[in-house]
Protein backbone atom coordinates (compact mmCIF):
# COMPACT_ATOMS: atom_id res chain seq x y z
CA UNK A 1 0.00 0.00 0.00
CA UNK A 2 2.85 2.43 0.93
CA UNK A 3 4.49 1.74 -2.41
CA UNK A 4 1.29 2.72 -4.26
CA UNK A 5 0.94 5.91 -2.18
CA UNK A 6 4.53 6.88 -2.97
CA UNK A 7 3.98 6.26 -6.65
CA UNK A 8 0.82 8.35 -6.58
CA UNK A 9 2.63 11.26 -4.89
CA UNK A 10 5.44 11.05 -7.41
CA UNK A 11 2.95 11.11 -10.26
CA UNK A 12 1.34 14.21 -8.81
CA UNK A 13 4.74 15.96 -8.53
CA UNK A 14 5.59 15.11 -12.11
CA UNK A 15 2.18 15.95 -13.57
CA UNK A 16 3.39 19.41 -14.62
CA UNK A 17 5.97 17.87 -16.87
CA UNK A 18 3.47 15.53 -18.48
CA UNK A 19 1.37 18.30 -19.96
CA UNK A 20 3.74 18.51 -22.93
CA UNK A 21 5.90 15.80 -24.45
CA UNK A 22 9.67 16.36 -24.65
CA UNK A 23 10.76 17.12 -28.18
CA UNK A 24 13.98 15.28 -28.86
CA UNK A 25 16.55 17.48 -30.54
CA UNK A 26 18.77 16.56 -33.42
CA UNK A 27 22.52 16.70 -32.99
CA UNK A 28 22.68 20.01 -34.86
CA UNK A 29 19.86 21.52 -32.78
CA UNK A 30 21.55 20.36 -29.57
CA UNK A 31 24.84 22.02 -30.52
CA UNK A 32 23.03 25.35 -31.02
CA UNK A 33 21.64 25.38 -27.45
CA UNK A 34 22.92 27.86 -24.92
CA UNK A 35 24.20 26.60 -21.56
CA UNK A 36 20.89 27.51 -19.89
CA UNK A 37 18.84 25.82 -22.64
CA UNK A 38 21.04 22.71 -22.38
CA UNK A 39 20.37 22.45 -18.64
CA UNK A 40 16.61 22.79 -19.18
CA UNK A 41 16.72 20.17 -21.94
CA UNK A 42 18.56 17.70 -19.72
CA UNK A 43 16.13 18.44 -16.86
CA UNK A 44 13.21 17.68 -19.14
CA UNK A 45 14.84 14.44 -20.25
CA UNK A 46 15.51 13.39 -16.66
CA UNK A 47 11.92 14.12 -15.68
CA UNK A 48 10.60 12.07 -18.58
CA UNK A 49 12.93 9.21 -17.67
CA UNK A 50 11.67 9.29 -14.07
CA UNK A 51 8.10 9.23 -15.32
CA UNK A 52 8.76 6.29 -17.59
CA UNK A 53 10.43 4.42 -14.73
CA UNK A 54 7.40 5.05 -12.52
CA UNK A 55 5.07 3.81 -15.24
CA UNK A 56 7.26 0.75 -15.75
CA UNK A 57 7.22 -0.06 -12.03
CA UNK A 58 3.48 0.42 -11.85
CA UNK A 59 2.88 -1.74 -14.92
CA UNK A 60 5.15 -4.42 -13.48
CA UNK A 61 3.20 -4.56 -10.23
CA UNK A 62 -0.07 -4.76 -12.16
CA UNK A 63 1.25 -7.60 -14.30
CA UNK A 64 2.20 -9.57 -11.18
CA UNK A 65 -1.19 -8.86 -9.62
CA UNK A 66 -3.07 -9.94 -12.75
CA UNK A 67 -0.98 -13.07 -13.11
CA UNK A 68 -1.97 -14.08 -9.56
CA UNK A 69 -5.63 -13.41 -10.38
CA UNK A 70 -5.37 -15.50 -13.55
CA UNK A 71 -3.91 -18.40 -11.57
CA UNK A 72 -6.70 -18.16 -8.95
CA UNK A 73 -9.43 -17.94 -11.60
CA UNK A 74 -7.94 -20.83 -13.54
CA UNK A 75 -8.09 -22.96 -10.40
CA UNK A 76 -11.74 -21.95 -9.85
CA UNK A 77 -12.59 -22.82 -13.46
CA UNK A 78 -10.90 -26.20 -13.11
CA UNK A 79 -12.96 -26.97 -9.99
CA UNK A 80 -16.19 -25.86 -11.71
CA UNK A 81 -15.35 -28.01 -14.74
CA UNK A 82 -14.91 -30.99 -12.45
CA UNK A 83 -18.25 -30.33 -10.75
CA UNK A 84 -19.94 -29.88 -14.13
CA UNK A 85 -18.51 -33.18 -15.39
CA UNK A 86 -19.78 -34.99 -12.28
CA UNK A 87 -23.29 -33.49 -12.58
CA UNK A 88 -23.39 -34.05 -16.35
CA UNK A 89 -22.41 -37.69 -15.94
CA UNK A 90 -25.00 -38.16 -13.21
CA UNK A 91 -27.76 -36.65 -15.38
CA UNK A 92 -26.81 -38.64 -18.47
CA UNK A 93 -26.75 -41.85 -16.43
CA UNK A 94 -30.22 -41.07 -15.06
CA UNK A 95 -31.79 -40.59 -18.50
CA UNK A 96 -30.00 -43.40 -20.23
CA UNK A 97 -28.51 -43.26 -23.70
CA UNK A 98 -29.57 -40.34 -25.88
CA UNK A 99 -28.60 -40.56 -29.52
CA UNK A 100 -27.18 -37.67 -31.50
CA UNK A 101 -30.23 -37.66 -33.77
CA UNK A 102 -32.52 -37.33 -30.70
CA UNK A 103 -30.52 -34.34 -29.49
CA UNK A 104 -30.68 -32.70 -32.91
CA UNK A 105 -34.42 -33.29 -33.22
CA UNK A 106 -35.10 -31.96 -29.73
CA UNK A 107 -33.07 -28.81 -30.39
CA UNK A 108 -35.03 -28.34 -33.64
CA UNK A 109 -38.31 -28.45 -31.71
CA UNK A 110 -37.07 -25.88 -29.22
CA UNK A 111 -36.02 -23.59 -32.06
CA UNK A 112 -39.51 -23.93 -33.53
CA UNK A 113 -40.87 -22.84 -30.15
CA UNK A 114 -38.62 -19.77 -30.30
CA UNK A 115 -39.77 -18.97 -33.84
CA UNK A 116 -43.39 -19.17 -32.72
CA UNK A 117 -42.61 -16.81 -29.85
CA UNK A 118 -41.09 -14.40 -32.38
CA UNK A 119 -44.42 -14.48 -34.23
CA UNK A 120 -46.44 -13.83 -31.06
CA UNK A 121 -44.12 -10.95 -30.16
CA UNK A 122 -45.32 -9.14 -33.28
CA UNK A 123 -49.01 -9.37 -32.35
CA UNK A 124 -50.84 -6.66 -30.40
CA UNK A 125 -52.27 -7.66 -27.02
CA UNK A 126 -55.83 -7.78 -28.34
CA UNK A 127 -54.81 -10.27 -31.04
CA UNK A 128 -53.01 -12.32 -28.43
CA UNK A 129 -56.21 -12.57 -26.45
CA UNK A 130 -58.18 -13.67 -29.51
CA UNK A 131 -55.60 -16.42 -29.94
CA UNK A 132 -55.61 -17.39 -26.26
CA UNK A 133 -56.72 -20.99 -26.86
CA UNK A 134 -54.08 -21.44 -29.54
CA UNK A 135 -51.46 -19.99 -27.18
CA UNK A 136 -52.62 -22.28 -24.37
CA UNK A 137 -52.12 -25.28 -26.67
CA UNK A 138 -48.72 -23.94 -27.70
CA UNK A 139 -47.63 -23.57 -24.06
CA UNK A 140 -48.94 -27.05 -23.26
CA UNK A 141 -46.88 -28.43 -26.13
CA UNK A 142 -43.79 -26.73 -24.74
CA UNK A 143 -44.44 -28.01 -21.21
CA UNK A 144 -44.69 -31.49 -22.70
CA UNK A 145 -41.25 -31.11 -24.25
CA UNK A 146 -39.83 -30.05 -20.89
CA UNK A 147 -41.06 -33.31 -19.36
CA UNK A 148 -39.21 -35.51 -21.84
CA UNK A 149 -36.07 -37.30 -20.64
CA UNK A 150 -33.88 -35.60 -23.24
CA UNK A 151 -34.86 -32.24 -21.73
CA UNK A 152 -32.61 -33.05 -18.76
CA UNK A 153 -29.50 -32.78 -20.92
CA UNK A 154 -27.53 -29.80 -19.51
CA UNK A 155 -26.91 -28.18 -22.89
CA UNK A 156 -30.61 -27.26 -23.14
CA UNK A 157 -30.97 -25.59 -19.75
CA UNK A 158 -30.00 -22.09 -20.89
CA UNK A 159 -32.40 -22.37 -23.83
CA UNK A 160 -35.18 -23.44 -21.48
CA UNK A 161 -34.50 -20.47 -19.21
CA UNK A 162 -34.77 -18.08 -22.18
CA UNK A 163 -38.02 -19.65 -23.44
CA UNK A 164 -39.55 -19.75 -19.93
CA UNK A 165 -38.91 -16.02 -19.54
CA UNK A 166 -40.45 -15.23 -22.93
CA UNK A 167 -43.53 -17.36 -22.28
CA UNK A 168 -44.07 -15.62 -18.96
CA UNK A 169 -43.97 -12.28 -20.78
CA UNK A 170 -46.32 -13.62 -23.47
CA UNK A 171 -48.88 -14.58 -20.83
CA UNK A 172 -48.63 -11.13 -19.26
CA UNK A 173 -49.12 -9.47 -22.65
CA UNK A 174 -52.31 -11.38 -23.43
CA UNK A 175 -54.15 -8.26 -22.29
CA UNK A 176 -56.65 -8.30 -20.91
CA UNK A 177 -56.26 -11.99 -20.23
CA UNK A 178 -57.28 -13.62 -16.99
CA UNK A 179 -59.92 -13.27 -14.30
CA UNK A 180 -61.66 -9.93 -14.11
CA UNK A 181 -61.15 -7.78 -11.02
CA UNK A 182 -60.84 -4.11 -10.19
CA UNK A 183 -58.10 -2.07 -8.58
CA UNK A 184 -58.63 1.44 -7.22
CA UNK A 185 -56.89 4.70 -8.01
CA UNK A 186 -57.30 8.00 -6.15
CA UNK A 187 -57.05 11.06 -8.37
CA UNK A 188 -54.41 13.64 -7.44
CA UNK A 189 -54.07 17.24 -8.57
CA UNK A 190 -52.90 17.44 -12.18
CA UNK A 191 -54.33 14.06 -13.18
CA UNK A 192 -56.46 13.49 -16.25
CA UNK A 193 -57.65 10.20 -17.73
CA UNK A 194 -55.02 9.97 -20.48
CA UNK A 195 -52.27 10.64 -17.94
CA UNK A 196 -53.63 8.09 -15.45
CA UNK A 197 -53.93 5.44 -18.17
CA UNK A 198 -50.31 6.05 -19.13
CA UNK A 199 -48.98 5.33 -15.65
CA UNK A 200 -46.88 2.16 -15.66
CA UNK A 201 -48.81 0.67 -12.74
CA UNK A 202 -52.15 1.37 -14.46
CA UNK A 203 -52.05 0.42 -18.18
CA UNK A 204 -48.77 1.96 -19.33
CA UNK A 205 -50.74 3.12 -22.38
CA UNK A 206 -52.42 6.55 -22.55
CA UNK A 207 -54.72 5.35 -25.36
CA UNK A 208 -56.58 3.06 -22.92
CA UNK A 209 -58.10 5.94 -20.94
CA UNK A 210 -61.56 4.94 -22.22
CA UNK A 211 -61.45 1.76 -20.15
CA UNK A 212 -61.21 3.85 -16.99
CA UNK A 213 -63.92 6.23 -18.18
CA UNK A 214 -66.40 3.47 -18.99
CA UNK A 215 -65.79 1.72 -15.67
CA UNK A 216 -66.54 4.94 -13.77
CA UNK A 217 -69.37 6.55 -15.74
CA UNK A 218 -71.40 6.66 -12.57
CA UNK A 219 -69.11 9.46 -11.33
CA UNK A 220 -67.50 10.81 -14.52
CA UNK A 221 -70.01 12.89 -16.46
CA UNK A 222 -67.41 14.49 -18.74
CA UNK A 223 -64.15 12.56 -19.44
CA UNK A 224 -62.33 15.89 -19.59
CA UNK A 225 -63.41 16.78 -16.06
CA UNK A 226 -62.14 14.72 -13.15
CA UNK A 227 -61.28 15.94 -9.66
CA UNK A 228 -58.73 15.26 -6.92
CA UNK A 229 -59.73 12.59 -4.37
CA UNK A 230 -62.13 10.84 -6.73
CA UNK A 231 -61.59 7.09 -6.38
CA UNK A 232 -61.75 5.30 -9.73
CA UNK A 233 -62.15 1.60 -10.44
CA UNK A 234 -59.31 0.26 -12.60
CA UNK A 235 -60.51 -2.83 -14.50
CA UNK A 236 -58.11 -5.75 -14.75
CA UNK A 237 -58.73 -8.68 -17.04
CA UNK A 238 -61.88 -9.28 -19.06
CA UNK A 239 -65.40 -8.57 -17.81
CA UNK A 240 -67.90 -11.37 -18.32
CA UNK A 241 -70.86 -9.01 -18.07
CA UNK A 242 -71.63 -5.49 -19.24
CA UNK A 243 -74.06 -2.86 -18.02
CA UNK A 244 -75.53 -1.01 -21.00
CA UNK A 245 -75.31 2.78 -20.97
CA UNK A 246 -77.37 5.25 -22.96
CA UNK A 247 -76.24 5.48 -26.58
CA UNK A 248 -74.57 2.07 -26.70
CA UNK A 249 -75.36 -0.67 -29.19
CA UNK A 250 -73.95 -4.17 -29.60
CA UNK A 251 -71.57 -2.93 -32.30
CA UNK A 252 -70.18 -0.23 -29.99
CA UNK A 253 -69.85 -2.50 -26.98
CA UNK A 254 -68.04 -5.15 -29.04
CA UNK A 255 -65.55 -2.54 -30.25
CA UNK A 256 -64.34 -1.68 -26.73
CA UNK A 257 -60.82 -3.05 -26.06
CA UNK A 258 -61.98 -4.52 -22.76
CA UNK A 259 -64.67 -6.48 -24.65
CA UNK A 260 -63.43 -7.74 -28.06
CA UNK A 261 -61.74 -4.68 -29.60
CA UNK A 262 -63.61 -5.66 -32.76
CA UNK A 263 -67.11 -4.36 -33.59
CA UNK A 264 -67.71 -7.29 -35.95
CA UNK A 265 -67.77 -9.65 -32.96
CA UNK A 266 -71.14 -8.23 -31.79
CA UNK A 267 -73.08 -11.43 -32.79
CA UNK A 268 -71.32 -13.25 -29.94
CA UNK A 269 -72.98 -10.93 -27.43
CA UNK A 270 -76.32 -11.19 -29.18
CA UNK A 271 -76.33 -15.02 -29.24
CA UNK A 272 -75.36 -15.14 -25.55
CA UNK A 273 -78.31 -12.88 -24.62
CA UNK A 274 -81.21 -13.94 -26.84
CA UNK A 275 -83.30 -14.40 -23.70
CA UNK A 276 -83.33 -10.63 -23.22
CA UNK A 277 -82.46 -9.28 -26.68
CA UNK A 278 -85.29 -9.83 -29.16
CA UNK A 279 -83.91 -7.44 -31.75
CA UNK A 280 -80.11 -6.95 -31.96
CA UNK A 281 -80.73 -3.33 -32.93
CA UNK A 282 -82.64 -2.71 -29.71
CA UNK A 283 -80.87 -2.81 -26.36
CA UNK A 284 -81.66 -0.59 -23.40
CA UNK A 285 -79.79 1.28 -20.66
CA UNK A 286 -79.15 -0.72 -17.48
CA UNK A 287 -79.50 -4.10 -19.21
CA UNK A 288 -76.83 -6.49 -17.91
CA UNK A 289 -75.46 -8.44 -20.86
CA UNK A 290 -73.40 -11.61 -20.67
CA UNK A 291 -70.03 -11.38 -22.46
CA UNK A 292 -68.91 -14.84 -23.62
CA UNK A 293 -65.20 -15.55 -23.28
CA UNK A 294 -64.85 -18.96 -24.89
Amino acid sequence: MKKYIALFVLLMILSTYLQAEVRYLTEEEYKDLSKEETLKYWEALENELMMLQVRQANAGSQVTENELKIVALSEEIALLDQEYDVIYTRIMNSIGTVSHSELVDFERQLNEIKNKLDYYDQLPNTELYKSNQEIKNFIAQYEGLKNEDVAKVPQFQQLFAEIDSRIEMLQENMYPYGEYYEDEYTVVKGDYLVKISGYEHIYNDPAKWGIIYRANRDQIKDPDLIYPNQVFKIPRGLPTSWKVYRGECLWTISSYPEIYNDPFQWPKIYRANTDQIKDPDLIYPNQILRIPRN
